[in-house]
């Protein structure tokens, strides 16, 4: 099984924003699906690297909104480009500019000093570059946020309720997608997705959790499930998948949406 190339991760902001997310979707979820429905709409009906998860966390990730929200509440002009520099540290994309050095500045205000001017360079450097900033930082949230299976759970039946308000409308823009029940029509499942199942889900089924890893045994048979069923307006978005086993898959069933939160820990505390 091919593995996906090793890559700069911006955890630390990714964190930030997978936890924000988390927290405010019983809330905002339907919101945010409004907001981008159109983007939405495309990647459900056929599984998309760019889920609808990303789009979701588009809704809460804006760094121009951070550092004029920065600006607009502190006097600290150290402090915000503190923050300017950690995130594009986290992003890897550090410019050659010139840094304000604050400490030696005669100017307390740093209002009409050359550190100002330096921190503005800095400022229009995150502008120009926002939508490549913030999309790095989404996939870092994205790799927090697939892991957990209950989270996604949730995501999906909400997103469900989202398309069955919106079948009518998913069947013109997208005939092909769309059952004669009104329900998304099932894809083929790509292989980068399989692979990010099975790597996610560690090779073992996720509800009874037998190996399907074919390391320890090999009469398994691999069965890629959608969490929330298209039966129930499930999608084929790429978040919405999880790894079980023949006997589970099959006795789930066509209108179930049971997961498990089990994982595997780094450690057991007892």
């Amino acid at each position: 099984m091919a593995s996906p190339k090793d890559e700069h991760l911006a955890l630390s902001s990714g964190i930030g924003l997978a936890g924000l997310a988390i927290s405010n979707f019983y809330e905002v979820g339907r919101d945010a699906f409004e907001t981008f429905r159109e983007d939405i709409i495309e990647v459900i009906v056929k599984p998309n690297k760019t889920s609808a998860i990303h789009w979701y966390l588009a809704y809460f990730q804006d760094i121009s909104r951070e550092i004029e929200n920065i600006s607009g509440n502190i006097d600290e002009k150290d402090f915000l480009f503190n923050f300017i520099y950690r995130t594009l540290d986290e992003v890897n994309m550090i410019p050659n500019l010139p840094k304000p050095d604050f400490d030696n500045c005669t100017d307390n205000c740093h209002e009409n000093c050359i550190c100002k001017e330096k921190l503005d360079i800095w400022i229009e450097f995150v502008e120009d570059n926002s939508d490549s900033i913030n999309d790095l930082i989404i996939h870092s949230a994205f790799q927090v946020i697939f892991q957990n299976r209950k989270f996604l759970h949730d995501f999906h039946l909400e997103l469900a309720n989202f398309i069955e308000d919106y079948i009518d409308y998913i069947k013109t823009a997208q005939p092909d997608s769309v059952t004669e029940k009104n329900r998304i029509k099932r894809q083929r499942f790509p292989k980068w997705l399989i692979n990010a199942v099975l790597y996610r889900d560690k090779g073992t089924c996720s509800i009874c959790r037998c190996d399907l890893s074919y390391l320890l045994r090999t009469q398994n048979t691999i069965h890629i499930d959608h969490i929330i069923p298209l039966g129930v307006y499930g999608s084929n978005d790429a978040s919405n998948f999880q790894l079980l086993c023949e006997t589970c898959n099959t006795s789930k069933g066509a209108r179930s949406t049971a997961t498990s939160s089990i994982n595997v820990p780094f450690w057991n505390m007892n």
